[in-house]
């Protein structure tokens, strides 16, 4: 059995130990069930405002409505207006006020807290509804029709960590998923719980290690590196943040694994971490002291690497930020870290990571037992053109919750190497896709302002589609956002021409769909990004938000490539523009749902 299977097998029996958590009778009642595993005591999750944490609190209470939480309480903390944080910021602005809520007794209960907040600037289908209700289609955690979303996985993951560890908090992110095998009898219990703080370390090879936190830990030279793969506690000697790949040489962070007779080079890297009561109160002294922080305090860079023995002697004059004032609270602690030879790190925080993660990464999508087609047809790709190769009754494609309304509206898959992943869709027309695609609440079916030129309307390749209502002046009105999966959603300038979209620079695009510079930039804007460019159309329905974007971006490429002419519109009265961040801004959140309860019925039919 190959590592991939191994780790499956683990997630496995943790989901199934997970849904005796949440099992009721038809009643609604919690059943008794014999050796019902040990929980969290709280759940937190946090948002960047308080209108996001509204949203998350809506679609929290509508998923404990249909029984898909254990019976724990989840609370939902806004960081504080007009303050970055940082995850370390963060965590101590939650701890603060879960003390308001529980007082001292705080220090008996486990808590996991979940950053969540954001606006999901490169992921922009979960801006609006937020990256921990993005679904992630695990079939050992699906409750009769509802799709898990990361927020079911996140409560089943770390399961055998709360059974582990002591009452303290558990911190971790909404865009990272970690799978693993865990053989907690083989680990040095006693070592564990009287660590301060613990850590997941995970094997990675040297790239990926210049790119996240990795551990140093000591008797680097045991055993246990040779090649004996259980798991074991480690004390962590030095965490080094974002190193080159000479500090990880030169401080002994890399390794040789000996496997299969081969020798290969690795590092142990980061994902989460666990804080005991007795520590997360000296930082919480600390924070009431310095409230409000003046800038971000980022737990990675500021917590972690003032621990590990090698610490001891650090002064506090090493250090010109954060770690200056962290240092003499942690110094001291007993950090502990698990070390899991046989785990995964992924991290879906990018429209290039989510097309990736569900469609080539195989062992990913293994080791979770994700369900690739939970539409209403068995079959919802069709290998396009002679040459294609594909095998139509097996598809590497994602459909998560969409509904055709005829089983012969197969989408024609153009590309053998496409990614493609459509979710919460209204599919009605027959389509065609020439490459990577994510067609996220989209509903594409004909209208009457609509009229289509060709039999199948081909979607264009590289791009993610999403639609959105909104509320704007006093009406409902739905945007559809369309951006290259591979744009660079952050960059600003004060120059049109230095942006791009589409292929060509913001400049052009907005030229090409007849557009005025003033039209599409914000009054009093110092600078312009993709992020806040006012260049998609606002309209009554979902189907004409969706042809009027398809449309506007068929009209670019007809003027740089030549593409066909897909669709013609009635164009009627003045148009109204909106950008991405205005879409966030003027959400109608109660539609959206409402919708997705009506795709839910459909499903069900």
């Amino acid at each position: 059995m190959n590592m991939s299977d191994e780790i499956g097998n683990s997630m496995k029996e943790i989901f199934k130990a997970y849904k005796n958590l949440r099992k009721k009778s038809k009643s609604g009642e919690n059943l008794v069930i014999k050796e019902r595993p040990q929980y969290w005591d709280v759940v937190i999750l946090t948002t960047f405002d308080s209108a996001q944490r509204d949203s998350f609190e809506q679609q929290i209470a509508l998923k404990r409505q249909n029984g898909n939480f254990p019976d724990v309480p989840i609370h939902v903390i806004a960081d504080p207006v007009d303050q970055k944080l940082g995850v370390g910021g963060s965590t101590l602005h939650v701890l603060s006020e879960m003390t308001k809520i529980y007082g001292s007794d705080l220090h008996q209960k486990k808590l996991l807290i979940i950053h969540s907040g954001g606006s999901s600037q490169r992921l922009p289908s979960y801006s609006v509804i937020g990256k921990i209700f993005a679904p992630v289609p695990c079939q050992e955690l699906i409750v009769g029709m509802s799709i898990p979303q990361m927020l079911d996985l996140k409560l089943a993951m770390y399961l055998p960590f709360c059974q582990l560890l002591q009452p303290g908090v558990f911190v971790t992110c909404a865009d990272d998923i970690e799978t693993y095998c865990l053989d907690a009898e083989k680990l040095d219990i006693e070592t564990l719980q009287a660590a301060d703080v613990v850590a997941l370390a995970h094997p990675s090879d040297i790239q990926t290690g210049e790119g996240h936190g990795v551990y140093v830990f000591e008797d680097q030279d045991s055993e246990y590196m040779a090649g004996d793969d259980s798991n074991c506690v480690r004390q962590c000697a030095e965490v080094l943040q974002k190193p080159s790949e000479s500090i990880m040489r030169a401080r002994g962070a890399v390794l040789t694994k000996e496997e299969s007779g081969c020798s290969r080079e690795q590092v142990w890297s980061d994902s989460v971490f666990w804080l005991s009561a007795k520590l997360y109160d000296k930082l919480l002294k600390w924070y009431s002291n310095n409230t409000p922080l003046t800038s971000e305090l980022d737990a990675y860079a500021h917590f972690l690497p003032c621990l590990g023995s090698r610490m001891k002697n650090a002064q506090p004059s090493d250090f010109t930020d954060f770690r200056a004032e962290m240092l003499p609270l942690l110094q001291d602690c007993n950090f502990q870290l698990v070390l899991l030879s046989k785990s995964k790190f992924y991290h879906l925080g990018t429209m290039e990571e989510y097309l990736m993660h569900f469609n080539i990464l195989d062992e990913f999508c293994r080791e979770l037992g994700i369900v690739k087609n939970t539409s209403n047809i068995p079959k919802p790709f069709i290998g396009g053109g002679e040459s294609s190769s594909k095998d139509v009754s097996i598809h590497k494609e994602m459909t998560i919750e969409t509904y055709f309304s005829d089983a012969t509206l197969g989408i024609t898959i153009l590309q053998d190497e496409a990614q493609v992943v459509i979710e919460n869709c209204l599919i009605d027309v027959p389509l065609q896709i020439e490459g990577h695609t994510i067609i996220s609440n989209c509903t594409l079916k004909k209208c009457p302002s609509v009229r289509f030129l060709h039999d199948k309307i081909s979607l264009f390749q590289g791009f993610l589609y999403h639609t959105v209502p909104v509320t704007y002046e006093n009406q409902i009105l739905y945007v559809t956002i369309a951006f290259d999966v591979d744009c660079n959603m952050k960059k600003t300038s004060k120059n049109l021409s230095e942006i791009e979209l589409y292929g060509t620079t913001l400049s052009n695009v907005v030229c090409y769909l007849g557009y005025k510079s003033e039209d599409v930039i914000s009054k009093n804007a110092a600078v312009i990004s993709l992020w806040t460019a006012k260049i998609f159309v606002a309209k009554p329905t979902a189907a004409e938000s969706f042809w009027w974007t398809h449309y506007n971006v068929n009209l670019v490429l007809n003027k740089l490539q030549g593409m066909p002419k897909q669709t013609e519109l009635d164009s009627g009265n003045s148009l109204v523009l909106l950008s991405m961040y205005d879409v966030t801004l003027h959400k109608n959140l109660e539609s959206l749902l409402k919708d997705r309860e009506h795709l839910s019925s459909l499903l069900k039919e």
